[in-house]
């Protein structure tokens, strides 16, 4: 399955019980002052393969779940309270409190969905369905005469399963807007028609 492209990302912030908080879900578009996405990756889906040896010869390999997944997305002009937001940023009392991290910079869980498309234009879906961003640096250079694209911030995502369906779940993939929706649904704690669903 190769991704053509990123047109999308969906981030929804949850509470402590794997739930959606109302107001707190966040589409990275491309819409002006609202940010557009860059680049997303999702690595070490796959865990190491472990041989077992017997009578002489590889007799079995276990294989079974996901290795120690870790995404990394990048995006320009994200909204500044939204970045805030989602790493968990404390913000200091009145009408010009900043935000600032220290010790109590928690961040809250959240879900994100990349959208991207297939080769013949079906739509691609790829969920995280809980975890924690991170932004380990922020940067500035000179500017140097000639007009430059400004690098794009790098965020960090350490996902943890999710109970679905009775299932643990790690990672979604979809093809086709009707899968897509299902997952949607999943990864934002709603069903289809709208309505919160709970986390089992």
């Amino acid at each position: 399955m190769t991704a053509v492209g990123f047109t999308k990302a969906t981030i929804t912030v949850f509470d402590e019980e794997l739930k959606p908080v109302a107001g707190k879900q966040y589409v990275i578009k491309g819409e002006t002052d609202k940010g557009v996405t860059k680049t997303f990756e999702i690595s070490n889906l796959t865990p190491e393969a472990l041989k077992i040896y017997g009578s002489d010869i590889p007799y079995q390999i276990l294989q079974q779940g996901v290795g120690d997944v870790l995404a990394t997305f990048t995006a320009l002009d994200l909204p500044f309270d939204t970045e805030n937001i989602i790493l968990g940023r404390g913000k200091k009392e009145g009408a010009d409190g900043y935000y600032y991290a220290g010790e109590d910079t928690n961040p809250p869980f959240c879900s994100i969905v990349f959208e991207s498309h297939a080769m013949n234009n079906d739509v691609l879906g790829f969920a995280l369905f809980a975890g924690k961003f991170g932004l380990n640096a922020v940067s500035g250079k000179t500017k140097e005469g000639n007009n430059t694209e400004p690098d794009a911030d790098s965020y960090s995502f350490a996902p943890i399963s999710k109970k679905i369906d009775d299932k643990n779940k790690v990672v979604g993939f979809a093809r086709g807007d009707g899968m897509l929706a299902k997952m949607m649904a999943d990864a934002t704690g709603t069903t289809e028609a709208g309505t919160t669903e709970g986390n089992g």
